[in-house]
């Protein structure tokens, strides 16, 4: 389910991924992404606190040959600086942390580490399956989902009969799972579920592992940011915990511009 689940990584010999910033720099890193993509929000995220210089490639209609000699999936996020190519947002996070280690985004002890590689799965997967039903399958969210996505994605003359094929195609997704309009309940119950979980592990917390943020406290923010664009953001009401969890989160000057790209 996560966004370019191959995690691959290769090398694209006599690509030019982007402008040389100087004599004896690496070339701008290329981001290949979608606004409302919570996969992108992490990725962006960690560009910035790494203060890595990178240069957005909305994934359009029109880009979708390009994206795919890149990645065959055509899924985003992809990075590409230099000759490399990197798939999948864990892959990108990994990416970052071998070539730019300050400031770490995952911590140095075996245990916490593999801590910290579960609650990301657990973002990435579960987070992410839930949030994904609020966007797709409640009529009350459609407008929203289809500004957000439909819109960026292009199409001109035939966004309409995209943004169809797109709800449809997604809908048949969930459909083939086993959830339809009629299984909000049991959706809701599950991010309530998720929820109560979060509030318990920021008990006198700052962040999901204690003080410091990690890659975790990002895969977390990045499917919450984005339910917070539906009706279903009022399940954050009743966790107050992980409501000035998010804000400390968005404090963060890295993060405020990831929000704001």
């Amino acid at each position: 389910m996560r966004a370019g689940s191959a995690c691959s990584r290769r090398r694209t010999p006599g690509r030019a991924s982007g402008r040389e910033t100087g004599a004896g720099m690496a070339a701008e890193a290329l981001l290949y992404d979608l606004t409302d993509s919570p996969f992108c929000m992490k990725a962006r995220i960690c560009l910035q606190l790494k203060g890595v210089p990178f240069r957005r490639v909305t994934r359009t209609l029109d880009r979708l040959p390009e994206l795919r000699r890149l990645n065959p999936l055509g899924k985003v996020p992809v990075l590409v600086r230099d000759d490399e190519v990197v798939v999948d947002s864990s892959a990108i996070v990994r990416w970052l942390e071998a070539r730019h280690p300050d400031p770490p985004l995952l911590p140095s002890d075996p245990a916490a580490r593999a801590y910290c590689d579960l609650i990301e799965e657990w973002a990435d997967e579960a987070l992410y399956f839930v949030v994904g039903g609020f966007k797709w399958l409640n009529p009350a969210n459609r407008a929203a989902a289809l500004a957000s996505t439909a819109e960026e994605l292009g199409g001109g003359l035939l966004r309409p009969l995209y943004a169809r094929l797109h709800v449809r195609q997604v809908s048949r997704r969930y459909r083939a799972w086993g959830y339809g309009p009629d299984a909000l309940d049991v959706l809701e119950q599950r991010m309530r579920d998720n929820l109560a979980t979060l509030e318990t592990l920021l008990d006198q917390r700052a962040f999901l592992l204690g003080r410091q943020g990690t890659v975790a406290d990002i895969a977390v923010f990045a499917q919450l940011v984005w339910m917070r664009g539906y009706v279903e953001r009022r399940l954050l009401d009743d966790v107050p915990r992980v409501a000035r969890w998010l804000a400390r989160m968005e404090q963060n000057p890295a993060v405020a511009a990831a929000l704001a790209a």
